[in-house]
């Protein structure tokens, strides 16, 4: 809308997609037995639509849910001084880093996967960025949207403690904090049966879940978190309330 409307465009703000997203559940009438699921900024979306509508959402799965504190530090702090594109992309590096931000890091030299995507998708990223998107868009939506905001948005612990969820998150997320979603929905881990680490939520109705050597989208061996999550997510999300 920003290139065919320009003098009505406005930036969206936490309080107006939270909005724009009830209205939509009531003008395709949603049912009052509806599960949902959401990652990054739709998983913060996801969370606090089902807060504000526990009448119609009764399960939910996040996914490295945006919430503002659990946004990267480093990344902010590279969107800000302009070391980190994201995907306002000046340039075919910045495609190729974005990618490696997406799995475990521009900087892990140890996964298997230095690049996730080939080069082919990395020229059609680039230049797709490059026709559709105006100079700067992207990083002052993103800045934007990162600016302290009223609560509950800019609450630094869970503020629904009565939903039922599924949180599911990548300990080598470099997008959105692995260590501050621990934090905001109060986890801690313990040794588990299978010598595995096991970690719990002080929320009996949120489950957490950790994914090892995995990033935002892509895990350190190439595959999709979307591959990893589905047999999980599937489960979690067809059960419904009677």
């Amino acid at each position: 809308r920003l290139r065919t409307d320009p003098d009505n465009y406005t930036m969206p703000t936490h309080q107006r997609m939270l909005e724009s997203t009830s209205e939509f559940l009531d003008v395709v009438k949603c049912g009052k037995n509806t599960n949902a699921f959401g990652i990054s900024l739709g998983g913060a979306v996801c969370y606090y639509i089902q807060h504000h509508r526990p009448d119609i959402i009764q399960r939910a799965v996040l996914v490295s849910p945006a919430i503002l504190s659990c946004v990267d530090r480093d990344l902010v702090n590279g969107l800000r001084e302009g070391t980190n594109n994201l995907i306002g992309l000046k340039s075919r590096k910045d495609a190729k880093l974005l990618m490696r931000d997406l799995s475990t890091g521009r900087d892990d030299d140890t996964r298997k996967k230095k690049d996730p995507v080939p080069k082919f998708f990395l020229e059609t990223v680039y230049r797709e960025n490059k026709k559709k998107n105006p100079e700067g868009h992207f990083k002052s939506l993103l800045l934007n949207l990162l600016e302290p905001t009223e609560l509950p948005y800019a609450a630094a612990k869970d503020v629904d403690t009565t939903s039922h969820r599924l949180v599911i998150w990548p300990e080598k997320d470099r997008i959105i904090n692995y260590e501050e979603g621990k934090l905001f929905f109060e986890v801690s881990t313990s040794d588990g049966n299978d010598g595995g680490l096991v970690s719990k939520s002080a929320n009996e109705n949120t489950d957490f879940e950790a994914i090892s050597d995995c990033g935002h989208v892509f895990h350190s061996d190439g595959r999709g978190i979307f591959d990893i999550i589905r047999p999980r997510v599937k489960e979690y999300l067809l059960d419904f309330k009677g």
